[in-house]
């Protein structure tokens, strides 16, 4: 009886399993090869159709087993219209899985495309121009169910020379439902760098216009929140913002509101609640944003500009133009901004006509704004009682009735024109008026150390002999002459000087000044 010869049949096994892995081994990389030239052209053709450009890429693996998956570097899009421009698109890594039977059938299915610092750079509206192309509808058939982006960035070449382009730096991207001819949903975060705070934006972008890429609709929702006014000198606060926008990529219409509770002139005024209202136009090539009515609403009051923000690059920064009106404002929300202080020294309605410049610089915003306007304060109400008996006072004797309590009033109709340059404000033509007296005055308040510089002329209804009583009266009634002037019962040199706590009034007759105080100090 003879046993089979198990050490050779082992032998025979081995072998065989050798050959088998071997061969194993040659189809897979063979398979592997095939399947990635094949991929590699169709990648490459896709792009080259679907964004009009020539393709590079450096690097690029495809994975067979157990699935098809695809990673590459070094992806730059070249568009045909601007040759010399920076690449359309160029994305540092990209990765995704086409499944095995992924790469033969069509539509090509992808679920998932993962991209690594990706920048699109859309040339000047200027420099584009269509391509006459024939595209392969069969190479476009791809569906991608989702594209996530780390650190992308949106860049819009300026079509003006010299400028910088416009650079949004998104660090987290997400786009959804992707296809050629459709539009897809996004969603988007980004940190804005000054005043820092996060954006987070959902929306709608495409379908991609191939022919002029700066011509792409895109249309969302943002929200802003949190942002710190600090790092802008001479302001401070924390705004948060949301709104909508909608239009093309190089220009976007945007509608949207702010909230600033504690809003300041830093180390100036004190805190007053901001709440805007605003319609703009943004210029994608370079960030100029033009300002349709803005309505702000500053403490109580309305307050209601248009203008525009332009960039500088040569000075790091944006230079804003803006016409302003007040239909409905309140001197005393104004005024607290500007002066440091638990109640304004004045309440009534306001109303104002102003230019405003705020150029770019690194000067706190009171130093280096401008303002050029005129206002009407018809029925001011002065909050100091010290001043308010003197001025009721003033008004009687002005009115030639002395000795009658009941007359007088200290409700102020102020009104003239001013121009805020350096801190300071230039007043002139203006005038001050109550019952039985009016005011003409020019000079200037600081607002930094609030010291008040004014000089004019005090008209009076009455003679100045009918401003007093007894002995005085019958002793001015000689020189009255002297100081009726221009239609005045008299007319005085007077001037305005100290500060904004304690004023001091001062009048000159027949060459004496006499000073008075116009609130005791310390009095609020």
């Amino acid at each position: 009886m003879s046993f089979p010869d198990y050490r050779k049949t082992g032998v025979v096994v081995l072998t065989l399993l050798f050959f088998l892995v071997t061969a194993a081994f040659v189809i897979a990389a063979s398979e592997r090869r095939t399947a990635e030239l094949r991929t590699r052209d169709w990648i490459v053709r896709l792009l080259r159709e679907r964004f009009r450009s020539d393709v590079e890429l450096s690097d690029f693996h495809v994975r067979v087993f157990p699935r098809i998956s695809v990673s590459g570097e070094g992806l730059s899009l070249h568009y045909w219209a601007t040759p010399d421009a920076p690449p359309l698109i160029r994305i540092e890594k990209f990765s995704f899985d086409l499944g095995f039977w992924g790469i033969f059938r069509l539509p090509h299915r992808i679920p998932k495309i993962h991209l690594q610092r990706m920048v699109i750079t859309i040339p000047p509206r200027g420099q584009r121009k269509a391509v006459p192309h024939a595209a392969n509808p069969e190479i476009l058939q791809v569906l991608v169910g989702e594209i996530e982006s780390d650190n992308a960035a949106l860049l819009t070449l300026p079509t003006t020379p010299g400028k910088e382009p416009l650079d949004w730096e998104i660090h987290h991207l997400v786009l959804r439902n992707v296809g050629a001819g459709k539009p897809f949903s996004f969603a988007g975060a980004l940190t804005n760098a000054k005043p820092k705070g996060e954006i987070g934006t959902i929306g709608m972008f495409g379908p991609w216009n191939a022919d002029d890429p700066g011509a792409t609709a895109v249309s969302g929702n943002y929200g802003f929140k949190d942002a710190d006014l600090g790092p802008f000198p001479g302001i401070a606060g924390m705004l948060s913002s949301e709104g909508k926008y909608s239009g093309e990529l190089d220009r976007l219409e945007v509608q949207g509101e702010t909230d600033t509770p504690n809003f300041s002139l830093d180390q100036v005024g004190r805190p007053v609640p901001l709440h805007t209202e605003y319609s703009a136009t943004v210029d994608g090539t370079n960030g100029d944003t033009q300002l349709h009515p803005v309505r702000a609403t500053l403490g109580k009051s309305v307050i209601v500009a248009a203008g525009s923000v332009i960039n500088v690059p040569a000075q790091n920064g944006h230079r804003i133009t803006l016409d302003v009106t007040t239909p409905n404002a309140r001197i005393e929300d104004i005024v607290q901004l500007a002066i440091n202080s638990d109640q304004p020294f004045l309440r009534g309605p306001i109303n104002v006509t102003a230019r405003l410049l705020l150029p770019p610089g690194k000067e706190k915003v009171i130093e280096k704004m401008s303002l050029d306007g005129t206002f009407a304060l018809a029925q001011g109400r002065w909050t100091n009682e010290e001043v308010r008996e003197k001025l009721e006072s003033f008004s009687r004797h002005a009115e030639g009735k002395p000795g009658d309590q009941d007359a007088g009033s200290a409700v102020t109709d102020l009104r003239g024109k001013f121009v805020l340059k350096d801190s300071v404000i230039t007043f002139s033509e203006l005038t001050f008026s109550v019952p039985g007296a009016g005011v003409e005055l020019a000079g200037t308040y600081d607002i930094n150390s609030q010291k008040i510089e004014m000089r004019g002329y005090l008209k009076t209804q009455a003679k100045l002999s009918q401003t007093v009583t007894g002995a005085k009266s019958l002793f001015l009634k000689a020189i009255d002459p002297l100081f009726s002037k221009h239609g005045a019962g008299a007319e005085l040199p007077i001037s305005i000087s100290g500060t904004q706590e304690n004023p001091v009034f001062a009048v000159t007759v027949l060459h004496k000044k006499i000073e008075r105080p116009m609130a005791k100090p310390g009095t609020p």
